[in-house]
């Protein structure tokens, strides 16, 4: 029995390869599947991002060059549509320095050309051993979860008591509500609770971080686009909205979002209408929307970051979370 049939289901890693030249996709994908892995390979930006949106991989491997276009702009897309994903990207000796960024910016690891077959084999055993240890500790909070269920805020603090009071009152009520506090604080967790105890329990829960993308693809991620919008857009994406419909949006960190963005939004929470990116199409959706901030967004209303409208019509309920030290 050959290593492709001895592995399991279980064991197998999804991987997608994005690199230009035909003998190095060649030569990894032969690599990985005599491991017994299913592997997809492309060979240009378009067809990478078209592959990142419509499956679920947990390696990918990038490389930094594909024609004219830069593998790194790929990054927020795997992080958005495969979050679990590790990124190995692939570089020449003269980018070393680009890679050490594509590491910063979320990539796992990095192999420079040229490499051997057994780099890579070295590289995905580190990845599959790092998702066996993550899938342990995904079961053991399970485990924990089955036997509390609920998230625990008991605590003897007044100000504690008083905001997760006020959080269960508003949980069953249509209205938006902005959490604040400092980092660190529980804000998403509030906010995943607060959607927890309302009648939205049983659909979506979605989160958008505001500070992690441009203004360009958070625009993308929210109201989604339509197939050749822009460069690269080679199918629909619905977006988060579209993906919360039922459900509760979190926008997590809000102050962070583009002034360009916010008109946008406030037509949205005004409307509960929006169009996609590139498209005309009117669509609406049914979405709770929980803000959170660690700036004071009054400030930033008043030095013209933040939009006094939009501000006011995401504050309907204010949660003021408590630092930790006053706890």
């Amino acid at each position: 029995m050959n290593k492709t049939e001895e592995k399991s289901d279980r064991d197998k890693l999804n991987i997608l390869v994005v690199d230009d030249e035909i003998n190095i996709r060649k030569t990894i994908s032969l690599c990985l599947e005599i491991e017994g892995h299913a592997v997809r390979a492309v060979g240009n930006f378009a067809d990478a991002l078209e592959e990142i949106k419509q499956g679920f991989f947990d390696v990918v491997f990038l490389d930094l060059r594909l024609g004219t276009k830069n593998g790194l702009d790929l990054l927020p897309y795997v992080q958005s549509h495969s979050p679990a994903a590790r990124v190995v990207v692939i570089t020449a000796y003269a980018s070393i320095d680009s890679a050490v960024d594509a590491i910063r910016k979320g990539a796992a690891d990095y192999i420079p050309k040229p490499f051997t077959p057994a780099q890579i084999k070295i590289v995905v055993e580190k990845i599959f051993e790092l998702r066996s240890l993550q899938k342990q500790i995904a079961d053991l909070k399970s485990n924990l979860n089955s036997l509390a269920p609920e998230i625990d805020f008991s605590s003897r603090n007044p100000g504690m008591q008083k905001l997760i009071a006020a959080a269960r009152e508003v949980s069953g009520a249509a209205v938006n509500i902005l959490i604040t506090g400092e980092s660190g604080t529980g804000k998403t967790i509030l906010a995943r609770a607060i959607h927890d105890w309302s009648p939205r329990a049983q659909k979506p829960f979605v989160v958008v971080s505001c500070p992690s993308l441009s203004a360009d693809l958070l625009e993308n991620e929210l109201f989604g686009h339509a197939k050749g919008s822009f460069t690269g857009a080679v199918g629909d994406y619905k977006g988060r909205i579209s993906m919360g419909h039922e459900g509760t949006l979190l926008l997590d960190e809000i102050g962070d979002l583009p002034l360009s963005i916010q008109p946008k939004l406030l037509r949205f929470i005004q409307e509960k209408k929006y169009e996609r990116v590139g498209e005309t199409i009117t669509r609406s959706a049914d979405v709770r929307l929980i803000a959170a901030s660690n700036i004071n967004l009054e400030k930033a209303v008043k030095e013209g970051r933040f939009r006094e409208d939009l501000y006011y019509r995401l504050n309907v309920v204010e949660l003021a979370s408590p630092p930790l030290r006053e706890r």
